[in-house]
């Protein structure tokens, strides 16, 4: 097993892990099994361990500043660090790329079915990663969101579906301060999956 890098002459992407550590969480590189698949073991100093808790990164530098970005899904990480690395390749080559999100337009097969994306991001947020009681309003939440949304896939999801989902608690007799809180639970879920820019700032539930 080997600490994951993946390197080329003109660009590298390291795969981190954020790991609960004597109480306080931090980055640490992932180990990747011999048959090339992650197994949420770490490599804290000389010693590796199992962490299941957590949530993976990749990191990569641009004009000497570092970048990182969380991916809500182990068995993903391996193929979206290799997609960077190319992609940061082939932009020093002076070459065109697609994005993420338009690969995912123009194939669907690529994108990520809702049910599948929730429980994916539950998994990786259950305690003691996040309290229990704050894990269950993220899992009453979501799920809410899956029952009255009528998308299949989270790259589908539109602006009128949170709006829909908005109403929705109105409708169950929730407050603004709920429809807002739990609005942004679904939008932060939507972010990890690169769904963003949704709703206006005129969208959201206004309370005092």
């Amino acid at each position: 097993m080997q600490s994951c890098r993946l390197k080329s002459p003109v660009a590298h992407v390291n795969i981190l892990k954020k790991v609960r550590i004597n109480g306080t969480w931090k980055l640490v590189p992932v180990v990747v099994e011999l048959n090339g698949r992650v197994k949420d073991k770490v490599r804290i100093g000389d010693r590796i361990e199992v962490h299941p808790e957590g949530t993976y990164y990749i990191e990569w530098w641009e004009q000497n500043r570092r970048k990182r970005k969380s991916i809500p899904y182990r068995d993903r990480v391996l193929d979206i660090a290799r997609r960077k690395a190319f992609e940061r390749e082939a932009t020093k080559a002076g070459l065109q790329i697609v994005s993420e999100t338009q690969d995912k337009v123009d194939n669907p097969s690529k994108k990520t079915r809702l049910d599948l994306g929730i429980r994916t991001f539950l998994e990786d947020i259950e305690p003691p990663q996040r309290e229990p009681k704050t894990y269950s309003a993220y899992k009453y939440c979501l799920n809410l969101f899956q029952s009255d949304c009528s998308k299949s896939y989270i790259q589908d999801v539109e602006r009128q579906d949170l709006l829909q989902f908005i109403r929705n608690q109105y409708e169950r007799g929730c407050g603004a301060r709920t429809a807002y809180n739990r609005v942004n639970i679904v939008t932060q879920f939507l972010k990890l999956s690169g769904v963003t820019g949704l709703l206006h700032r005129r969208d959201w539930p206004e309370y005092v």
